[in-house]
């Protein structure tokens, strides 16, 4: 038994030296033949992502309570071995963001398979301060993930950090975690302990590369309600309300992605209504347009056409722009970004792993339009709306 164990390890460890040093091909873009672009929000979704011997692809108003991708009902040696490049493949992460008065706080656990990342940040809306932690631990040592964004039995954990889902809502919390400031290098504790009530989400199950036997499943909420506290350098300040976002993500990856990404949480200077924001391109794209932009209403979802990027050359510093592609009275998305601060990376592993991504966080002023699958039209005025903007290139 062991000598078998031994060989699928060797063989496996083949087959992914193999496939991280392989010449990168274009790939194919994604277009109707497995997706069905450029429809609704289907109300009523699959039990199952993985049924009958393929994949089902689409957008939904609620989650696949079944994730499971194809190799993981494989018990055999043969296709064991022959489905160890997409195991290896797969990428998940939960990032989510609590967006207080005086607060942005940011949590994100990640496993590309060979190590887990995972990254906590607090930042001071007055100040522009950012107080972090980060770690990276080898393969998921420590390491716990929900087998779905909504499964009540199972929870995301790492260092000290755990989101679990019941209730209809995650549960966030952190026990003391090491946070150092971006100004004068000290560390202090922060814990908290948060409540994400769930809106409307978006469901996106996508073929990525065109590839039917490629998906990622993507839950995406924005603008929901938190409430909850968080001690931060033995101070603790109770969180009556705020607003979140949440991004749970599993994926056959490929092995070099890019994205771009907006998250916004925000209260309407002119109504007082919750306003989420979700934006990204290059990633999940049919025809140009992002399969993932949507604006959260008092958490009612509402779809957004593709929209386009202006990334500066210093994208820490210079004002970004995000633009409908193709604006229209009922979808329109004008916004402009101004950072305040960031969050970067740069890794490079004999070029074979590569992470280069920024996150600058600031603020966003603008305006949007967008037309629910009701017919209503909402129409908001973004100013001086704390949140994120990201740009990441990754070779996993």
């Amino acid at each position: 038994m062991k000598g078998n164990l031994l060989f699928l390890a060797a063989l496996g460890i083949v087959a992914i030296g193999i496939y991280l040093a392989q010449d990168i091909p274009p790939y194919a873009a994604t277009t109707s033949a497995h997706f069905p672009a450029h429809r609704p929000a289907a109300a009523t979704a699959p039990a199952r992502l993985w049924e009958n011997g393929k994949y089902a692809f689409g957008r939904w108003t609620e989650p696949v309570h079944n994730v499971s991708f194809h190799y993981e009902d494989a018990t055999d040696v043969t296709n064991i071995v022959k489905h160890a490049p997409s195991r290896f493949m797969t990428k998940h992460w939960h990032y989510t963001s609590v967006n207080t008065p005086d607060y942005l706080v940011a949590i994100a656990v990640v496993s590309l398979q060979y190590v887990t990342p995972t990254f906590v940040y607090l930042v001071d809306k007055k100040t522009n301060e950012k107080w972090e932690f980060g770690t990276k631990v080898p393969l998921s040592i420590g390491a716990t993930f929900a087998t779905s964004s909504v499964d009540p039995a199972s929870c995301t954990t790492s260092q000290g950090v755990s989101i679990c889902y019941r209730d209809n809502a995650w549960h966030m919390k952190a026990e003391n975690v090491p946070v150092t400031s971006d100004r004068t290098h000290t560390t202090v504790p922060l814990s908290f302990d948060f409540t994400m009530t769930a809106g409307e989400p978006l469901i996106l199950s996508f073929p990525l590369a065109n590839d039917p036997l490629r998906p990622a499943y993507v839950h995406k909420g924005a603008g929901n309600p938190v409430t909850g506290d968080l001690t931060f350098d033995s101070k603790r300040i109770a969180v009556p309300k705020a607003l979140g976002a949440v991004d749970w993500t599993k994926s056959i990856s490929l092995h070099r992605t890019e994205w771009n990404w907006v998250s916004i949480n925000f209260v309407d200077a002119d109504d007082g209504k919750a306003i989420g924001i979700n934006l990204s391109a290059r990633v999940y794209d049919v025809d140009g347009a992002s399969q993932e932009n949507a604006v959260w209403v008092d958490g009612q979802l509402c779809l957004l056409g593709g929209v386009t990027f202006n990334v500066p050359s210093n994208p820490v510093v210079e004002p970004w722009t995000i633009r409908s592609s193709s604006a229209s009275s009922g979808d329109l998305l004008d916004l402009v970004f101004t950072p305040v601060g960031s969050r970067e990376e740069k890794l490079n592993v004999l070029n074979l792993i590569r992470s280069d991504f920024v996150q600058p966080y600031g603020r966003f002023s603008g305006r949007i339009t967008c037309t629910m699958a009701s017919g209503e039209t909402h129409r908001i005025r973004v100013e001086d709306a704390f949140g994120v903007v990201e740009d990441h290139f990754a070779l996993w």
